[in-house]
């Protein structure tokens, strides 16, 4: 035991390792190494913890899930302001924004690409005469 020279109450050696910190440090992806400087543990006590603590394996769990969940309100959060932003543009009459939208709503076809109507038709017009008849005789055999 040794005495705290300030005056205060004696004290053992031991620190009290925050294991809910470390399951939070294990859960975030932090290296062993690290989360054994953080905590005040050694990497025997931690391997013990994750191999064999049920609490401790809940506590990962739960920060993992909680990470996760943030993780989606973020990515819900953004969107929310992306489609506002989007909505912004559109009323402004912003036309590359409207270009834009339309191509990924596929509401336009661009020029270099036809619609299969455009491309048979451009495919009919290239026959000859002979094969174009040929290609009529199909269409009353069915």
């Amino acid at each position: 035991m040794t005495v705290d020279l300030d005056g205060g109450a004696p004290r053992t050696g031991r620190r009290r390792i925050d294991w809910r910190k470390a399951a939070e440090l294990v859960a975030a992806g932090t290296p062993p190494g690290a989360i054994v400087s953080q905590v005040g543990c050694s990497r025997r006590q931690l391997s013990r913890r994750l191999n064999h603590d049920t609490v401790f394996q809940g506590w990962i769990d739960d920060f993992t899930q909680a990470a996760i969940e943030r993780e989606r309100s973020r990515i819900g959060e953004l969107a929310r302001a992306v489609q506002s932003a989007i909505e912004v543009e559109v009323k402004k009459g912003n036309v590359r924004v409207l270009l834009w939208l339309a191509d990924r709503l596929k509401l336009i076809t661009p020029p270099s690409e036809g619609t299969p109507e455009q491309e048979l038709r451009e495919i009919l017009r290239g026959l000859s005469s002979d094969e174009l008849s040929e290609f009529e005789s199909l269409r009353d055999k069915t």
